[in-house]
């Protein structure tokens, strides 16, 4: 939901502060929740926040300066990645744990992926062809 509303938010016009309730609507997120991550994303400075009449959100930085990894940072902690796939507490590299070979490859293949991708490849990623629906 964190990208959505960003995404939404970098599209739309990135100084233009919006409240939380557009933000809402604009994105199909409940506002409660939406207002929520919005916090959060102002408390990590991604986003600015202003409060009182003409108050709401808006990004502190262009698009193409924010990653996906400070997004999911922002919304899940530093330790996004640090949970085993296999049920220990933490990715510890536990030869144990029957998944953490094949694991360890997704994982880092993940975190480049949120590392390298900008809000603004996010805005510009080709619209998926739709599917003729067979009878």
């Amino acid at each position: 939901m964190a990208v959505r509303i960003l995404t939404h938010m970098a599209g739309e016009a990135p100084e233009l502060i919006q409240t939380v309730r557009d933000i809402a609507r604009a994105t199909q997120v409940p506002e409660p929740s939406a207002a929520k991550l919005l916090q959060s994303l102002a408390k990590q400075g991604i986003l600015e926040s202003r409060k009182g009449p003409g108050g709401g959100f808006r990004l502190v930085l262009p698009a193409s300066q924010v990653f996906l990894a400070q997004i999911v940072r922002a919304v899940e902690g530093d330790g996004f990645m640090d949970e085993c796939i296999g049920g220990f507490k933490r990715c510890t590299g536990n030869p144990e744990c029957p998944l953490h070979r094949k694991w360890s490859g997704v994982k880092e293949q993940m975190v480049e992926f949120l590392q390298t991708t900008s809000l603004d490849e996010m805005l510009h990623a080709p619209e998926p062809e739709s599917q003729p629906v067979e009878a």
